[in-house]
C-alpha cells in the first residue's frame, strides 16, 4: 500500500505539472483579450518538472518572461501564470486526485 501511495503522489505531481503548462498556455492563447505572441517562443518555453517529493515547478526559462509577467515602466504586466494558477485550482486539484485514487 505505501509503495502504491508513493508511486500515486509521483503520477499526481506530474500530472498537476501537464495539467499547469495547458492551463498557463491556454490562458496566454486566450485570457487577455488578444494573445501573449509576438514568435510563440515563449508559450513553447512554459514548462514543469517536479522539484522534489512534493512540489512542481511551473514556468518559463526565457529571461524576458519576467517583463511579460510582471510588466515594465512602458508595458503593463499579464500575470499569465499565477492567473492561470488561480483560475485552474479546481482542474488542477482534479488532476492530482484522479492520480491519487488510482489503485485504491
Amino acid at each position: 500500500v505505501l509503495d502504491r501511495m508513493k508511486r500515486n503522489k509521483a503520477a499526481a505531481l506530474e500530472a498537476v505539472g501537464i495539467k499547469a503548462v495547458g492551463l498557463i498556455v491556454r490562458n496566454m492563447e486566450r485570457g487577455y483579450g488578444k494573445p501573449i505572441r509576438q514568435t510563440g517562443d515563449l508559450m513553447r518555453d512554459v514548462g514543469s518538472e517536479v522539484a522534489d517529493e512534493n512540489t512542481v515547478k511551473v514556468g518559463n526559462t526565457l529571461k524576458y518572461s519576467l517583463f511579460v509577467h510582471e510588466g515594465t515602466r512602458k508595458m503593463r504586466g499579464r500575470a499569465y501564470i499565477r492567473d492561470a494558477l488561480l483560475n485552474g485550482f479546481d482542474a488542477l486539484k482534479k488532476a492530482a486526485e484522479n492520480e491519487l485514487n488510482k489503485g485504491f
